[in-house]
């Protein structure tokens, strides 16, 4: 029994070590950003590092001597997609006066972790500010939005990093996100995390039986490390949420386990669920107008 638990924690520590997380005293080196100079103009691609994905589109209002900042994060399970399939939004919001800006980021693999992703975040914050100040704009508040694991990063940032960032975080707004890695259903029914857990050589059931037995008592406190909803507290920023009950990437109950954290904290928040919907949060329209207008509010309320 004692080989089997040594041979499974082995197996369990490469898994934490994929998220940036570790049982020992090593962290994972950022890497280096490369020097980073603002440009004049109200709409430009900048890199804000020097691997292929540290970059941005930024999009600037006319007119406008300060203005609140809406960045947008893509989902892709953390290993693809790109800032282009937030442009509309970018554009659209854009248009109503507000900065906007749709980032990608590192990838996890080859040394890149979660941490250095959110550290993609602040670097691209860094940039977006410098540049708006060099267009005569002064960014006074953000709001962060994200879909799938973009709204993982939104979450884990806005909850965790806040305080680093260079303009000053007002509320995010997510959609169908990882929130609980210590949910088992999550491990079990989801695509998105059993081919990570796959990849590296281990069997999703395992885990996820580890989780339910107990036997994962040793690493738990370092998957609530990457799981929003452990993280929330009475000063958590107000969170808007959106989650289909019958999304099979991210279980439906990993959004109820952030809804009843920010409910058991007093966070201003909101949680629409679509009871026809799955990952993609099609075909429920009640539920996506109510979302529109929930997303509305937010901006408005939280960026004037």
């Amino acid at each position: 029994m004692q080989q089997l638990f040594s041979l499974f924690l082995s197996w369990i520590m490469m898994f934490l070590s994929l998220f940036g997380i570790n049982l020992g005293g090593g962290t994972a080196q950022p890497a280096e950003n490369a020097p980073f100079t603002p440009a004049y103009g109200l709409e430009q691609t900048i890199a804000y590092g020097s691997a292929d994905t540290q970059n941005l589109d930024l999009y600037l209002p006319s007119g406008k001597a300060q203005t609140g900042l809406i960045l947008f994060l893509h989902g892709g399970a953390w290993v693809t997609g790109s800032k282009e399939s937030y442009s509309y939004d970018a554009r659209t919001w854009r248009n109503r006066g507000y900065a906007t800006a749709t980032m990608n980021y590192r990838f996890l693999g080859n040394g890149v972790l979660f941490s250095e992703e959110l550290d993609d975040i602040t670097a691209a914050l860094n940039a977006i500010v410098q540049t708006a100040q060099y267009n005569g704009i002064t960014l006074t508040k953000a709001v962060f939005v994200g879909i799938s694991a973009g709204g993982h990063l939104a979450l884990l940032y806005a909850y965790t990093k806040a305080a680093e960032a260079p303009v000053r975080l007002a509320a995010v707004i997510s959609s169908s996100a990882p929130t609980d890695f210590t949910d088992p259903a999550f491990i079990r029914s989801s695509d998105m995390v059993q081919s990570v857990i796959t990849n590296i050589g281990l069997d999703p059931n395992l885990v996820a039986s580890a989780l339910e037995s107990g036997l994962a008592e040793a690493f738990i406190p370092m998957l609530r490390n990457i799981s929003p909803a452990k993280l929330v507290t009475s000063a958590t920023v107000p969170t808007l949420m959106a989650h289909g009950m019958q999304d099979t990437i991210v279980p439906y109950s990993n959004a109820q386990r952030l809804d009843a954290a920010l409910t058991g904290a007093g966070v201003r928040h909101d949680f629409v669920s679509f009871p026809n919907a799955g990952h993609a949060l099609t075909g429920d329209p009640v539920n996506t107008a109510r979302f529109q207008t929930l997303f509305a509010q937010y901006i408005a309320a939280f960026l004037t």
